[in-house]
């Protein structure tokens, strides 16, 4: 997976718009659900596939260990 944090500074160096979910945000693996099934329609590469979903699984393992609530 790419650094996160490094992909911040290059949007920001760009002026390019970026939007982060945290794992404790009730609304952030439904989010990445509907992202995971845009990506595998539209994407073809199989690591990007994966990664999508490997994320989306430790969202999944984080809502089932930690309580997570409304967004700050």
């Amino acid at each position: 997976m790419k650094n996160p944090i490094q992909m911040i500074k290059q949007c920001a160096e760009k002026d390019e718009p970026y939007f982060v979910l945290r794992g404790q945000d009730i609304c952030a693996l439904p989010a990445i659900e509907t992202y995971f099934e845009a990506v595998k329609k539209h994407v073809k590469d199989p690591y990007f596939i994966e990664e999508i979903e490997e994320i989306m699984k430790d969202f999944r393992a984080y809502r089932e260990e930690q309580k997570t609530h409304i967004p700050d």
